[in-house]
């Protein structure tokens, strides 16, 4: 209650009417919905970033509009509205998820204001219009950079590759991984494919143990008479058994999931139940709040994707994981903080040196290179940012980073 207090206490501080030297942002989060603890994240990050800004001296002053939202469609219109119509705002960011992207995106592009999209890693939703941009490492490169991962450092060649076959994130994303880590050579055992809200998960279970070799099974017998001497000159016969090996049956050596959070928790503990443990490699569903403590309870280690990591050597990350705790009262747990507090911060350096108009943020964002970010090195391509992807550990309880790709 304290820290929800103070958060709130907050934020109207940043709602406070804005002086002649202020920028006004907006900023738009899923902090109704099922995504809301990780959501939260993200938005404490934009508030920190504002702080930081804002107890500077040698940048514009910010004044941060703070919308939240459900996943429904009509309460993503609705708050864009309220931003875009009444708030006086010259730019937003935020929205963590594909399907408020979407419905978000085309709502910002309607109403000229440029919008950064924080989290969400849809390929396509810089192509809706000349206002649209994003942050997030998108699901294609997503896909690929886990399949060398997974080949190349994790030194799994076996895989069972359970995954959504809805048209969603994570399915782009196995489908990214399943082309690339193919021609790298490897071998998908089995392709388990989710399409249930609430699946019955004891069919993967069945289908490790289908794929698991017999101990000291893998031969054939046959009969093989032979004619001896019993040293009295009589004839004996004696049946030799000959084993012949059959062909080898590859292990399993590692499972990759790209599946929703809550299906991948699941999955976790389904596995766990039934003694089936393997390494296991997670798309960037597992970076998310409802993952964290699967992940430290699986017996095995857990390697997944994430925008960010916060164990990162750079002064930067330590300085925003000190203030974070500082203002919030613990540590992020995902890489969406960060992503939320870079996104604040391009949007405030695409002003600098300019008037502080929606055009001056629209064509500031795309000439951006090289920007140091909590979540690394940004450089934009056009209304897309390039920066690194990081692979997270979970090993004994412990997170740790496993590696930065790019």
């Amino acid at each position: 209650m304290r820290l929800f207090t103070a958060l709130l206490a907050f934020i109207c501080c940043m709602n406070s009417p804005a002086f002649a030297d202020e920028i006004v942002l907006g900023t738009i989060f899923e902090i109704k919905d099922s995504q809301a603890p990780t959501a939260q994240e993200a938005l404490n990050g934009a508030l920190l970033a504002v702080k930081k800004i804002n107890e500077s001296s040698d940048q514009n002053k910010i004044k941060l509009e703070v919308e939240s939202v459900s996943g429904e469609t009509i309460d993503v219109l609705k708050g864009v509205d309220n931003l875009s119509r009444s708030k006086g705002i010259i730019a937003a960011t935020g929205i963590i998820s594909e399907n408020n992207a979407l419905t978000a995106a085309p709502a910002f592009q309607a109403a000229n204001l440029p919008f950064l999209c924080s989290g969400a890693q849809v390929d396509s939703l810089p192509h809706i219009g000349t206002n649209v941009f994003t942050l997030a490492v998108p699901d294609i490169r997503t896909g690929q950079l886990l399949a060398e991962f997974a080949g190349g450092s994790m030194l799994v060649n076996n895989i069972m590759l359970i995954r959504s076959d809805l048209s969603d994130s994570t399915a782009r994303q196995a489908d990214s991984f399943r082309r690339r880590f193919k021609q790298n050579g490897g071998n998908i055992m089995a392709e388990m494919r989710i399409t249930e809200q609430d699946p019955d998960l004891s069919f993967v279970s069945r289908k490790l143990k289908e794929l698991t070799p017999p101990e000291n099974t893998n031969s054939t017998v046959l009969d093989d008479t032979v004619g001896v001497s019993d040293f009295v000159d009589s004839a004996a016969d004696i049946t030799i058994q000959k084993r012949d090996a059959e062909p080898a049956r590859p292990q399993v050596d590692g499972i990759v999931v790209f599946a929703p959070a809550r299906i991948a928790s699941k999955l976790l503990n389904q596995l766990q139940q039934d003694q089936q443990i393997f390494p296991v490699l997670g798309g960037t569903s597992f970076d998310s709040i409802a993952m964290q403590e699967s992940m430290k309870e699986y017996p095995a280690t857990v390697f997944y994707a994430s925008q960010a990591s916060m164990d990162r050597e750079a002064p930067l990350v330590r300085s925003f994981v000190e203030s974070y705790k500082a203002l919030f009262g613990q540590t992020p747990q995902t890489g969406y903080a960060a992503l939320g507090f870079d996104s604040i911060m391009l949007l405030a350096a695409a002003t600098q040196k300019q008037p502080s108009t929606s055009e001056t943020i629209r064509n500031g964002l795309g000439q951006i290179k090289n920007f140091d970010g909590v979540s690394g090195k940004i450089s934009f391509q056009g209304r897309s940012a390039e920066k690194p992807l990081y692979i997270m550990q979970v090993k004994g309880k412990q997170k740790s980073m496993a590696t930065m790709l790019e």
